[in-house]
């Protein structure tokens, strides 16, 4: 088989496959909608003309719906949804908010982003909403604005975003009808967007570094890895020694791969830095690379990382992010949109701690 066909059937299974997500939305969401009835459902042309697919893609997911106790037959008059052990409040269901990590195709969930989505659902479900998170295959903006639409949510909590999401994210709001939170990576400005948005103020995090890079006499930084985040936190370290009309000999690192580890190992040999800032879940690689480039992490080089990131012995600067206490605080302001009609858009600039641990 040649290489364009295969893709081309690739091409058509995920097709496939993202209509008939949409057809059991559809019929979940009736479901959801009315928990204490049988509704009749569309019959299998008019589903198939609903959603532009063809009548064998219905039959099989109103099969596999059949067989999974969501739906019934009766023969002469339809096929009816089956009422569910869902539990109404007041005759119905309480809110639906879909929780979405970046473009919905993540594989698995580290632990920043996790925490924020799980501590998100906690504040929301005990505010008396239901949550599930979401999983979409659209591969540009216009894609995942209609798998987000087919959805059938009533709020959107979108954590470990980027500021070029946001008009998905205010589209969402104003054409969709979601009450939606972005917790954006980087920064971004509410009035402009008219949405909800919680930043992490890594600018300022870096000016307390900068500050205490100086104190210690530091002068040659090694920055591993630069990316839309810790652009922020560098900006802030540069601010620093701009303010103390001091230099600071900044060597950066952008994440290519694997191979980028060789690059750091040479020149760890060649220019051993006083101060080295490691990303996130890189910095036990990175501290491997210390020790084998006979760079004492502790007397000779001052480390700077997150402590999430930290999982043994540790001494230098740590930066802690409120992670949990932020997803909590996501969770509770979605759920007061739906107790209060038209909030005006909250900014938030989430402070992180920097500190000094085991020297």
């Amino acid at each position: 088989m040649s290489q364009i066909k295969k893709n081309m059937q690739e091409q058509e299974s995920k097709t496939r496959l993202r209509e008939s997500v949409k057809i059991r939305h559809y019929i979940m969401n009736l479901i959801y909608r009315h928990p204490n009835e049988k509704m009749l459902i569309p019959g299998s042309n008019e589903l198939a003309a609903m959603f532009g697919v063809g009548r064998a893609t219905v039959t099989r997911v109103l099969k596999n719906l059949v067989e999974e106790g969501f739906l019934e037959g009766h023969r002469g008059i339809g096929t009816f949804t089956k009422i569910q052990n869902f539990i109404p409040v007041l005759g119905e269901m309480p809110p639906l908010v879909g929780l979405l990590a970046g473009d919905g195709k993540y594989f698995y969930y580290p632990y920043q982003v996790w925490s924020l989505m799980a501590n998100s659902g906690l504040a929301l479900t005990r505010n008396g909403c239901n949550v599930r998170t979401l999983s979409l295959t659209g591969p540009d903006e216009e894609s995942l604005f209609a798998e987000i639409s087919h959805q059938y949510l009533d709020g959107l909590v979108a954590v470990d975003m980027g500021p070029e999401r946001a008009e998905l994210i205010r589209r969402l709001h104003e054409e969709a009808g979601l009450k939606v939170i972005l917790q954006v990576n980087g920064d971004l400005d509410a009035s402009t967007s008219g949405i909800d948005c919680f930043c992490f103020d890594f600018r300022k995090a870096g000016v307390e570094i900068g500050r205490r890079l100086i104190a210690e006499g530091r002068s040659k930084l090694h920055f591993i890895f630069l990316n839309p985040v810790t652009t922020f936190l560098l900006e802030g370290i540069n601010s620093a020694y701009a303010a103390a009309g001091k230099k600071v000999d900044v060597t950066t690192y952008t994440w290519k791969g694997p191979e980028v580890f060789r690059e750091i190992s040479e020149r760890l040999r060649e220019d051993v830095p006083d101060a080295l800032y490691a990303h996130g879940e890189h910095y036990r690689t990175i501290r491997k690379l210390l020790n084998e480039s006979g760079i004492d992490p502790i007397g000779q080089c001052r480390l700077i990382a997150e402590t999430h990131a930290i999982h043994s012995e540790y001494q230098g600067l740590c930066i802690e992010i409120p992670f949990e206490e932020t997803g909590f605080a996501i969770g509770e302001r979605i759920a007061r949109h739906f107790r209060e009609n038209q909030l005006p858009a909250e900014h938030r600039k989430i402070p992180l701690t920097v500190y000094l641990k085991g020297i």
